[in-house]
Formats: C-alpha cells, sequence, structure tokens
C-alpha cells in the first residue's frame, strides 16, 4: 500500500535527499514554488539535497541553468546527471579515431568537448550513434528513417537519457529515451546511462561517501526511471504528482502492471501543505 504523505512528515526519517529536476524541482522552464522552502528546511536540519537527473548534458551546465532560474548554489549539495557519467564511464574512454553520429538539441552540440571522438555526417562512416534526444518541437516519426537504417548498420546507440518524455511548460516532450525504445523495435543494440540504471546511484555513494542506503530518499516524478531506479538501488522513494503522472488511478494500474512502486506519495510537492 503507497502512503500519501506531506514532505514534512517524512523528511527527518532519512539524511540525504535524491531530487529529480524535471517535473520535480523545475518544469524547465521556471522552479516549482515549493522546492526552494523544502531545500531551505532540509539545510536546517542540517540533511543534504542533491539533484540526480537524466538531462544530457554535464553538471556544471545544468548547475549554470538553475542559478538562472532562481535556485542558489548553497541550497544543495551536488548535482549528478545521466550526462557525467556517460561522459566518464563511456565517452572518456574510447579510442580518439572513434566516430560518432550525432542525434541531439543544438544546444548540445558541445556534449563531447575535449574528447577526442570525432563527430561524422554519415550513418555508414560512424562507430556508432549518440543519442542525447531531439530540438524541440520534433517528433518522433523525424527520426525513424535514420533509426532503421542505423540499425541495419548494427550501430550501437548510446542513450544519454532514458527518459521516454518531460513536461516543458505545459507540454510533453519526447527525450532520448523514446528514440533509443524506437530503435530497439528495429532491432538496434542500446547502451543506456542514467536512472533506473544503478552506475549513476553507486556513483553518488561513492562521492558523498553515503555509508547507509536507509538514510536515501529518492524523489521523483517518473516510476519507470525515478521510482524504479530507487526500488533497483533498493533505496525509499517519493512519487511527486506534479510531472509526468498525475492521475492516482493511472499510476495504480501502472504499479500492478509493472510492479514498480514508490513507498510515498506526494500531491504536491511543499514542506507543509
Amino acid at each position: 500500500m503507497i502512503k500519501k504523505k506531506n514532505f514534512s512528515e517524512i523528511a527527518n526519517f532519512y539524511d540525504f535527499f535524491f531530487f529529480d529536476l524535471y517535473g520535480v524541482t523545475h518544469n524547465g522552464i521556471k522552479l516549482f514554488p515549493g522546492i526552494v522552502p523544502i531545500l531551505k528546511q532540509i539545510k536546517v536540519l542540517k540533511k543534504k539535497a542533491i539533484f540526480i537527473s537524466n538531462a544530457p548534458r554535464r553538471s556544471e551546465k545544468i548547475k549554470s541553468f538553475l542559478n538562472k532560474i532562481g535556485l542558489k548554489r548553497s541550497l544543495y549539495l551536488d548535482v549528478f546527471s545521466s550526462g557525467d557519467i556517460t561522459y566518464k564511464n563511456y565517452l572518456i574512454k574510447l579510442k580518439k579515431k572513434k566516430k560518432y553520429y550525432f542525434i541531439g538539441a543544438k544546444k548540445d552540440n558541445d556534449f563531447c568537448n575535449g574528447l577526442k571522438i570525432i563527430k561524422e555526417k554519415e550513418l555508414e562512416k560512424s562507430d556508432f550513434i549518440l543519442n542525447l534526444g531531439v530540438n524541440d518541437g520534433e517528433r518522433l516519426a523525424e527520426y525513424k528513417k535514420i533509426l532503421n537504417e542505423a540499425a541495419k548498420l548494427s550501430l550501437l546507440m548510446v542513450c544519454v537519457n532514458p527518459d521516454l518524455e518531460v513536461i516543458r511548460g505545459k507540454k510533453k516532450e519526447i527525450c532520448a529515451g523514446s528514440l533509443a525504445l524506437e530503435y530497439k523495435k528495429f532491432g538496434g543494440n542500446i547502451l543506456y546511462f542514467g536512472k533506473p540504471h544503478l552506475t549513476i546511484y553507486k556513483e553518488i555513494s561513492k562521492k558523498l561517501k553515503i555509508k547507509s542506503k536507509k538514510k536515501i530518499l529518492a524523489i521523483g516524478d517518473s516510476l519507470r526511471t525515478d521510482i524504479l531506479g530507487a526500488n533497483n538501488y533498493n533505496i525509499d522513494s517519493a512519487l511527486v504528482l506534479s510531472g509526468i503522472h498525475s492521475k492516482i488511478k493511472e499510476i495504480e494500474k501502472i504499479c500492478k502492471k509493472t510492479n514498480i512502486y514508490p513507498k510515498f506519495l506526494l500531491n504536491t510537492l511543499k514542506y507543509w501543505l
């Protein structure tokens, strides 16, 4: 049975809070109104707030964006992204002659800066696909031909963001995970980084020297990535109804079908209601 709670009721049971970004902290444009008071209260309680995101970009870029939309650096301990994990655990280890075919937003063209791998314009000359997602407004149908051709060439796809979609403002936008899912239908081979896979959680615990998993609470808006990832890592989780999932009956159906359950449900992310 999933327990509905207010954040203030569960805050004292944990020392580390793994907050998702899109759909929990902000909507891609502005912060949700409850997040800053929560982070301030966590600081008062001498606990730690960490952002763990499937954003396909490096954490320094994310910190800059958070600052731009009004989230002070003093309110959180650190940011860990699937972009960081991909960069550190795969791309930086590749030999300099490796060529990649880039699928991603124009704003992420600089993702491989500092690496010795080469961006290639033709699939036939590429060693793998680097999938960071799409430009705003683009649809999955626009990529089906490319994905089909790549699958025929047996190219590995490196998926930097396993999310299928995010809520940006009031609109749903597809993420790299949707492209990866389509690529799989064509028979493509995919290597994922980020939630729900364990590497990102292990990286955080190692860097922050977290000794007890019982003291961690993951807060997210996606059953498929945030909650499944927490379950995979054997830590408690809270599903916030401000992002992808908002209807209780729909959530119950998905939980029963997938056997993915959060420990808590939060109607809204406010410290006190």
